[in-house]
């Protein structure tokens, strides 16, 4: 477990993204309320290189209607639908089956991109969709995410009406939360999977540090609430390659915590926000969500 710890924690720096001879504007954090349960996630996943971005496809990222992101972007192909706002810088390393589709959306930063600039002409930037800083050509390098090992134990957690369970770090099997409460004290822990139904909580209790949670299957929170206690920093990564390693269904609400799945894709459903960066292989966001730091 120390292992994985050091190796989670260095995808929690203050985010700076530089990239070959440029160097793209670092991307403040920006704490999110969240009441009396507030966390401050000023988390980036690094992307190779000694380079680091908030939110990471390392072969796509499509991004809904209406949807504001925060924080520097890396990808191949790269897709923002109409009323979003992206703020921060972009590598975009496409290439001739990399598409880029900026259509009614808003890139607010600078570009560095593998091939052309986009354009109008070529069907990159439609319905008004614009980039509003500096883009240089030529300059893009391919993303890359860390995985880890996880290392799974024998003991299921299933959570069913009741009462409240709290559980100490460690190695577990199958995770799912049906009802009631299940709260993850600081440390590290990893799970065969981890599972949260509609009516269920999910509360990570940072009080005296950081949760670290690696899942060796996927992450699927289907519905209910999650929560985080005190300003220490949440992870939730997940070693699957399945299309489905991390998904976040509609409804859930706010999800306070940075999202890895290296090897697989990453789905953000409607009306959620993430309190933290994001990354995957394929990373999704459904209209009207939002992902800050």
């Amino acid at each position: 477990m120390a292992s994985n710890m050091m190796q989670r924690t260095n995808l929690s720096a203050i985010c700076l993204f530089l990239l070959g001879a440029g160097a793209l504007a670092a991307c403040g954090g920006e704490g999110g309320s969240l009441g009396e349960n507030a966390s401050s996630t000023e988390s980036a996943l690094s992307v190779g290189g000694g380079t680091s971005a908030c939110l990471v496809g390392t072969h796509s990222i499509r991004v809904a209607q209406r949807v504001t992101t925060v924080g520097n972007i890396a990808t191949n192909a790269l897709s923002l639908e109409s009323g979003t706002v992206a703020t921060g810088d972009a590598n975009i390393n496409n290439t001739s089956t990399s598409q880029v589709r900026i259509s009614g959306a808003t890139l607010a930063g600078n570009v560095q991109i593998a091939g052309a600039a986009p354009s109008a002409a070529n069907g990159e930037l439609v319905n008004g969709g614009k980039i509003t800083g500096t883009v240089t050509t030529g300059t893009a390098t391919q993303s890359t995410l860390p995985t880890h090992a996880v290392t799974v134990g024998t003991t299921a957690i299933t959570v069913n009406s009741g009462a409240p369970v709290t559980r100490a770090p460690g190695n577990y099997g199958a995770v799912q939360i049906n009802g009631s409460k299940l709260t993850l004290t600081s440390g590290s822990y990893n799970f065969a999977s981890l599972t949260l139904n509609s009516g269920a909580q999910l509360a990570f209790d940072t009080s005296t540090g950081p949760v670290d949670v690696s899942v060796q299957g996927t992450i699927a929170l289907n519905g209910g609430t999650t929560s985080v206690v005190g300003t220490g920093l949440v992870s939730l990564y997940s070693n699957s390659s399945a299309s489905n390693a991390v998904v976040v269904n509609a409804g859930v609400g706010t999800v306070p915590a940075t999202i890895t799945a290296p090897n697989g894709g990453v789905s953000i459903g409607s009306r959620n926000t993430v309190v933290g960066c994001v990354g995957g292989k394929d990373v999704s966001f459904e209209p009207d969500s939002k992902q800050h730091q």
